[in-house]
């Protein structure tokens, strides 16, 4: 089928009404997306019918991420990998560096490996009980609850410990508010360096039963191995499990984007086990 499929060039604002379709949710609750796209294309069968669009949203240190996919088909999975490598192709073609979650029918792994597209990362989540192990801050660093530090600036240098992991986008002021994504300030952890500046965080949602966690942001030269580094980021997870279990928490989720095996293997350590793994493909 893919010789049959014709991919054209979009208007971003006119994707609204197909990524609700894509993404099975209300228009409203999708278009923000639209706004955030710096290209963006759909595809068609020889009669005109759209059977997919895809956008790129600006990633800022790994190119675009790939929004959208190739919609249902009565085909199958073949007719929608058909159109997730046309998809995939002609936005590698013109964005260059670029990258997509391997996420059912939308894009799958074998659509993007077929568009040339090679596994680099994953998006996880994992889950279990609420890690019992006492935090150790490594010297030089305070953890403060969140709530505890308005400064949108700090926040925002906290959150930009994030932008570099493959999978993650460029943060934006209304993130960095109390109760933005559900997350609890009272509930998360903001790491400071000696000079007051933002070392990390970890943010933490109450959800029904269970405490919905962020995996933690550390700043990338803090992060090698040993005093102040992987330390940090153990400190941030376990002083927010603390606060869970203050709060009454059993159990807690942490979802990652573009951790390394390693920081895999500490949380698995703790007692975590992977529920959902979605695979992030990048276009070489």
């Amino acid at each position: 089928m893919s010789s049959d499929v014709t991919v054209r060039p979009a208007a971003p604002a006119d994707l609204p009404p197909l990524l609700a379709a894509l993404y099975g949710a209300p228009e409203e609750a999708v278009a923000w997306m639209a706004d955030t796209l710096s290209a963006a294309w759909t595809a068609h069968a020889p009669g005109g019918e759209v059977l997919g669009a895809v956008g790129l949203r600006p990633s800022p240190a790994n190119g675009a991420e790939l929004l959208g996919g190739a919609l249902a088909q009565a085909g199958g999975q073949g007719h929608e990998d058909a159109v997730g490598t046309a998809l995939a192709r002609t936005a590698h073609a013109a964005g260059g560096r670029v990258y997509a979650f391997a996420d059912g029918h939308l894009f799958s792994a074998a659509a993007l490996r077929a568009a040339g597209y090679r596994e680099a990362a994953a998006y996880r989540l994992l889950a279990g009980p609420t890690p019992q192990a006492a935090p150790q801050v490594p010297p030089g660093f305070v953890l403060r609850p969140l709530v505890e530090v308005p400064d949108l600036a700090t926040r925002l240098d906290a959150l930009a410990t994030y932008e570099d992991r493959l999978g993650h986008h460029a943060v934006i002021p209304a993130a960095a508010t109390d109760g933005a994504g559900g997350y609890d300030p009272a509930l998360s952890l903001i790491a400071l360096d000696a000079s007051g500046q933002a070392a990390g965080l970890c943010r933490a949602a109450p959800e029904e039963g269970y405490a919905r966690i962020d995996a933690p942001g550390v700043r990338p030269e803090l992060r090698r191995a040993g005093p102040g580094g992987g330390d940090l980021r153990a400190a941030l997870l376990l002083g927010v499990c603390a606060l869970a279990r203050a709060r009454g928490f059993g159990d807690v989720s942490v979802e990652g984007w573009g951790d390394t095996p390693a920081e895999l293997a500490a949380d698995l350590a703790l007692g975590l086990e992977v529920e959902i793994e979605n695979p992030i493909y990048v276009a070489p």
